[in-house]
């Protein structure tokens, strides 16, 4: 369906947090239709890359915000809970489209919003667990008011790459939040991997980003040889925290994020592209968007990772990285 581009009350906020995000937003401003709701669970450069994205997909495509299209961009700020404050909001405001920025918006859009609404994810590692479908979300196989881009990150390769560094590596540690369908989802993935490779994962869980420092230095106390990470918000948001630690006790730090890159004591990173993951599901948004149903589409899994290398990282623990992964890698910070 063609949507309507009539008139409407919007407010274009973005990343408001805590309390902030309850209220209700200012009313004064008219928008363009359609009008996109767009939920992410924080505020943080992967999911904020990734709806960048998805935007620029749309302007290319001749939907440009103020002009033929208004977003209602809002974050969760970390709580579960108020994704499905903010998809409520979402109904009340009538959007045309829902953009779910993470599992956890997925989730809360697949409880919340009516099969008539449109709801395109990216930024997401489970879909399944959030109720949107069944692997691997081919025609026929999914809701019929959802489509997206799979996400699950390549721990697999995250643990080569650790034992590319360090052929000896036996034993990592990883700091996840097991209440979240996303973490929960993945590093069962992770355990899964590290067996066939003969790696063991020592886990420590959290409820939080302010928990994450504790876990970390917990998991230097059990003997860990390195960090990992997998898609979890709770280390997204102290990603810092884990670094630092590494940093202190000399000990590699792996990522699933190319922005932790920058992060003193990131070793190494190998990860989607974030923004090509929004670029892919802004294409199947104007699909939607200029009247195709999202039952005729296939979810489309991300298959291009970015390897990133950190030498001042190695330098700084005394990790010395093999040349031709050197000679691999799409970037090396020197």
């Amino acid at each position: 369906m063609t949507l309507p581009r009539r008139r409407f009350l919007v407010c274009g906020a973005a990343g408001l947090a805590g309390s902030l995000l309850m209220a209700a937003c200012g009313r004064g401003q008219r928008g363009p239709r359609p009008l996109i709701g767009v939920l992410q669970m924080v505020d943080a450069q992967p999911p904020n890359l990734t709806r960048l994205g998805f935007e620029q997909a749309l302007a290319a495509a001749g939907f440009r915000e103020g002009d033929s299209v208004s977003y209602l961009r809002r974050d969760a700020a970390g709580l579960p809970a108020n994704t499905t404050v903010v998809m409520q909001q979402f109904l009340s405001e009538a959007v045309d489209l829902v953009l779910a920025v993470g599992t956890p918006p997925l989730q809360a859009a697949m409880q919340v919003m009516p099969a008539t609404t449109p709801v395109v994810f990216c930024y997401c590692s489970n879909p399944w667990g959030a109720g949107a479908g069944t692997p691997p979300g081919g025609v026929g196989q999914h809701r019929r008011n959802v489509v997206g881009t799979v996400g699950t990150n390549p721990v697999g390769k995250e643990l080569d790459l650790a034992r590319e560094i360090d052929p000896e590596l036996k034993r990592v540690g990883l700091i996840f939040n097991p209440t979240e369908a996303n973490s929960s989802y993945e590093a069962a993935l992770m355990r899964q991997e590290a067996a066939r490779r003969s790696i063991t994962v020592v886990e420590q869980p959290v409820a939080n980003a302010g928990e994450v420092p504790q876990a970390a230095k917990r998991l230097v106390q059990q003997q860990v040889e390195a960090f990992v990470k997998i898609g979890d918000y709770a280390t997204i948001e102290a990603f810092a925290a884990i670094c630092k630690v590494g940093l202190e006790h000399r000990l590699p730090v792996y990522s699933v994020d190319p922005p932790d890159l920058q992060l003193p004591g990131c070793l190494a990173v190998i990860g989607w592209n974030y923004r090509d993951d929004g670029l892919t599901a802004g294409k199947l948004a104007v699909r939607v968007l200029n009247g195709e149903s999202p039952a005729q589409m296939a979810f489309q899994p991300l298959t291009s990772t970015d390897l990133l290398v950190s030498l001042a990282t190695a330098k700084a623990i005394g990790v010395t990285v093999p040349e031709d992964l050197l000679q691999r890698a799409d970037r090396v910070v020197r």
